[in-house]
């Protein structure tokens, strides 16, 4: 069986950071489930609507080889107060597989207390609220289970970062013949 990620959409969530990064993996092969937190068109932080492939409440029971969280403000703030994303995402940890996180949503993983010990990256407008994991300035950062990233700026370079992690640095160059990103 190949490996499964779930991209979580909350309203409010970063429309670039979402879409890229679900082009990229799928571009790879990868199997992706987008799955909204509330019924139905879920709307970003521009108001761009996506009609997620299912709804939380149809895969918490699921298991995934990655969890990835878009950011934006609100859609961040929507997902750490989700106790079902809460859950998964403790779920996803304890059983030794893989969270990414992109723009505010590492600083949200910091502030649930997941990601503590952990370097990570996120937007530098959230760096200052980032108390119990250390800050990279990098682009895209890997420490243990945690893949993150910067902002809609990075969310290509991330997606194909992803990608290599998943299924090697060549499925990533052969991706990148595509979209010809700086990497």
């Amino acid at each position: 069986m190949g490996k499964r990620i779930l991209l979580l959409l909350a309203p409010g969530y970063e429309e670039l950071e979402a879409i890229a990064v679900v082009d990229m993996l799928r571009r790879a092969g990868l199997e992706v489930v987008m799955a909204g937190t509330v019924p139905g068109p879920v709307p970003s932080a521009r108001n761009v609507k996506i009609v997620p492939d299912a709804e939380l409440d149809q895969v918490t029971d699921q298991t995934f080889d990655l969890i990835v969280l878009p950011g934006g403000i609100d859609g961040t703030e929507n997902l750490a107060k989700d106790q079902r994303v809460i859950k998964m995402l403790q779920d996803q940890l304890e059983s030794g597989r893989y969270i990414g996180a992109i723009c505010a949503a590492p600083a949200i993983l910091d502030r649930l207390g997941i990601s503590s010990g952990k370097t990570i990256t996120c937007h530098p407008v959230c760096q200052a609220s980032v108390k119990n994991s250390s800050i990279s300035q990098e682009r895209v950062v890997q420490d243990g289970q945690f893949i993150t990233s910067q902002c809609a700026g990075t969310a290509v370079e991330f997606g194909l970062r992803l990608v290599e992690f998943l299924l090697g640095k060549e499925k990533m160059e052969e991706v990148n013949k595509g979209v010809l990103a700086r990497i």
